[in-house]
């Protein structure tokens, strides 16, 4: 096969879009929440996920609660917290997992306030809030949102 060195005008190949992840831990100290919500916007922001809007200030709130909720009621059976953002084609999840192995409710109704908050806004944004045990003890909460379609185009060529 013969390559040639013709340069050519043809629009480049986007590639499905995979998801892009950011994993970090945070001590269970109040100063983590802030912690966690700059780490947090900081991989938004390289991503290109809708600066600005409603969707990232959300989530924020949403990683704040969430870490709120781990330094005020793990701290004495979990010294760190992990945060997990995952961003796809058309949807966007963030998890908090402690080594409490208290599984909180979900349901509106029986929730606490920080967590009602969350759900609200995992509802708001076409998602949903889900808890799973960790394998080895512990929990972890999981808040999912649909990414609007002006997200989806707007990050067509984002890599992981």
């Amino acid at each position: 096969m013969r390559w040639s060195s013709r340069a050519t005008t043809a629009e480049p190949q986007v590639l499905p879009l995979g998801p892009c992840r950011r994993v970090f831990s945070v001590p269970t100290e109040p100063a983590s929440v802030h912690q966690a919500r700059v780490s947090t916007q900081a991989a938004l922001a390289e991503w290109e996920v809708a600066p600005g809007s409603a969707l990232v200030d959300a989530v924020l709130l949403v990683v704040s609660e969430l870490v709120t909720n781990a330094v005020r009621h793990t701290h004495d059976r979990s010294p760190s917290a992990q945060v997990v953002i995952t961003v796809g084609a058309d949807y966007l999840v963030v998890g908090v997992a402690d080594r409490d192995p208290h599984m909180p409710p979900t349901t509106r109704t029986d929730a606490g306030e920080g967590l009602r908050t969350v759900v609200d806004l995992a509802k708001l944004h076409g998602g949903g809030v889900t808890v799973a045990p960790v394998k080895h003890r512990g929990k972890i909460i999981f808040v999912h949102f649909r990414c609007p379609e002006a997200l989806t185009s707007h990050n067509a060529s984002l890599q992981p």
